[in-house]
């Protein structure tokens, strides 16, 4: 979507787990296509949620380059996985590491907003409860419907974090295109000095 000649796209900060759990978890999804057949419900690629913001492509650059500088200080950590939940509209695996996977950017967004548009309707997103979404888009009934089997399922999954993937899309569109991949670093940030007097 153009507004006044500028581009507005959709951006979508992920960690993808490792080949191996991925495709455990891709089985849990077919699973869910064959067993349920609801056709309201989306099921996405794997990947667990950092954040997601509107932001004209022409600062598209600025963003990117904040995105850089972050990564640069994250070190890589492990993510486990444990069991399922469900928002009442959405049955997802379980996250057990929380805190690493805030203190990427959530616990960081003062610092990332001067970066992404706020004058939308649609405020940025940052991940408060991560998780890695089977199935979205349940109505209340067919949640309920599947719960009963899900929340008795057991699962178990580890990976290791090295890198982010930030995604965008035209807004009004629904394929989204790789812009760039962050590799965790671990470096230690530069100081900023401040000033002496005020």
């Amino acid at each position: 979507m153009d507004f006044n000649g500028l581009t507005l796209n959709e951006y979508l900060l992920i960690i993808e787990p490792e080949a191996s759990v991925k495709q455990q978890i891709q089985r849990f999804k077919r699973y869910f296509i064959q067993s349920y057949r609801f056709s309201n419900a989306i099921v996405t690629r794997t990947h667990l949620t950092l954040m997601r913001c509107l932001q004209y492509e022409s600062y598209e650059s600025r963003f990117v380059q904040k995105l850089r500088n972050i990564s640069a200080t994250v070190s890589p950590f492990d993510i486990e996985l444990q069991g399922f939940g469900n928002f009442g509209h959405t049955l997802y695996i379980d996250v057990k590491t929380i805190h690493p996977i805030l203190d990427v950017v959530s616990n960081r967004k003062e610092e990332i907003k001067p970066f992404v548009n706020r004058n939308m309707k649609q405020a940025p997103f940052f991940v408060k409860k991560p998780h890695i979404t089977i199935a979205r888009q349940l109505t209340p009934t067919q949640c309920n419907m599947v719960w009963a089997l899900w929340s008795r399922a057991k699962y178990e999954g580890r990976f290791h974090a090295k890198k982010m993937l930030l995604l965008k899309r035209r807004v009004g569109t629904r394929t989204y295109r790789k812009v760039e991949k962050f590799t965790f670093r671990g470096q230690i940030p530069y100081p900023i000095q401040g000033r002496l007097f005020n």
